[in-house]
């Protein structure tokens, strides 16, 4: 969801960009030297002599410049979503380049009636001493919620409809060799909640413990890692992501249990004149030692920025844990980089409970056995910004047990 709930730009402009890349594309020769890129700014220059992504043709500087975007989106949660998103990406100042700061503001509204906004940054300081990752948002969305475990169907399928607000904040000082350690809070609170079944029938959601409101509430402890130099598309290096999560009733949670996150990415150039990679993606979050709130429980799509399980809906899986896998192959489709290709393959299942069923959920050896959901498809890239290494992703992906849907991202999926 906009990177949450995948945030992109508009798609108006986008079927010129296509039909004409060809005409800016050049030839490919034996040559191992990389022809001049172009962007759609570049295109938007050239044919109207208008600035869609400000940026000096000398690359990104250290002072943030903004760009205000029209969006238009879609995916299977949320159908079509228009909004509008302000971004930015920079340099710390007195710092060589080699880490990217980015910030991303949203503001949507679905044709489920859902209502996004979100503010996403990772900012690094002067000297890269700091860096500070935040994740707020408010959602009024009214969804789909498919029930627990590795055994749900479509047919499980029942109506959710909650406020939520989440306010993550987490600053991470350099150690050394790359290292970094944090602290921060974290905030996820969900009101208003109403949760029914079409058919009448008891949901997973009601046998669990259905609440008209639900606070997880607590202390974040991680050590981060990032090779990657830009967020936004990387061109090679990694990304480790390790985090400690204690939610206590002091603070306010409705419960007091912990849970680990464990995010970890690494892309490797396959070199040729066209630019060609092999990203792999591995996230894993598990959640222990109390009852989670139904909505806080791990699930599908619900990483920082909503992009894991492409070829399903978000939350199609929830249960105590998620450990999930992906790789894509990522290749330049023109030798100007304007147009660009993905294949992806991922899987992921949700674990055992890690004690006793909750109450009302048992239904045999079925809820301790693990099943595999596997998805796959491909997708285009348009480049929006090539100094940010900015890219429109349009990518289609198909699922088990019927699954499948299009999916837009501003920047990579990861």
């Amino acid at each position: 969801m906009i990177r949450p709930l995948h945030c992109l730009t508009s798609l108006l402009g986008i079927v010129p960009l296509l039909l004409t890349s060809l005409t800016y594309a050049q030839s490919i020769t034996d040559s191992t030297s990389r022809a001049e890129q172009i962007d759609a700014y570049d295109l938007a220059k050239k044919w109207f002599g208008i600035s869609i992504a400000p940026r000096s043709d000398s690359g990104l500087g250290t002072k943030p410049q903004w760009a205000v975007l029209p969006s238009l989106n879609y995916q299977p949660a949320t159908g079509i979503t228009g909004g509008a998103i302000l971004t930015s990406s920079f340099y710390p100042k007195n710092t060589p380049h080699t880490r990217l700061s980015t910030v991303h503001l949203y503001g949507g509204y679905s044709q489920y009636n859902q209502v996004l906004a979100t503010a996403l940054g990772n900012i690094w300081t002067p000297g890269h001493g700091f860096n500070i990752q935040v994740d707020w948002r408010f959602y009024n969305f009214p969804t789909t919620t498919y029930g627990l475990g590795s055994h749900t169907q479509l047919a499980n399928a029942s109506d959710v409809d909650y406020n939520h607000v989440r306010l993550h904040q987490t600053v991470y000082k350099a150690v050394g060799l790359d290292y970094m350690v944090g602290i921060g809070y974290t905030l996820d609170r969900h009101f208003d909640i109403l949760n029914g079944n079409s058919a009448g029938q008891t949901t997973d959601y009601a046998r669990y413990g259905l609440n008209r409101q639900s606070t997880s509430s607590g202390i974040i402890v991680g050590l981060l890692r990032d090779r990657r130099g830009n967020p936004n598309n990387p061109e090679g290096g990694s990304y480790l992501l390790a985090q400690f999560r204690t939610y206590l009733s002091e603070l306010g949670s409705s419960t007091n249990y912990q849970a680990l996150w464990l995010d970890y990415r690494k892309y490797i150039p396959l070199g040729g004149r066209l630019e060609k990679q092999l990203a792999l993606w591995s996230f894993n979050w598990v959640t222990f030692g109390g009852n989670v709130p139904y909505l806080d429980l791990p699930a599908t799509g619900w990483d920082t920025y909503n992009n894991t399980g492409r070829g399903y809906a978000m939350g199609r899986l929830r249960g105590p844990s998620l450990y999930y896998a992906e790789a894509e192959y990522r290749t330049q489709l023109t030798a100007n980089g304007l147009i660009g290709g993905v294949l992806f393959a991922n899987a992921q299942t949700i674990g055992p409970w890690p004690g006793s069923i909750p109450k009302g959920l048992e239904v045999g050896s079925q809820q301790r056995n693990v099943q595999i959901w596997p998805g796959f498809g491909g997708g285009l890239r348009v480049k929006v910004n090539k100094s940010a290494r900015t890219n429109l992703a349009i990518d289609y992906g198909f699922g088990a047990g019927g699954s499948k849907g299009l999916y837009f991202n501003l920047n990579e999926v990861f």
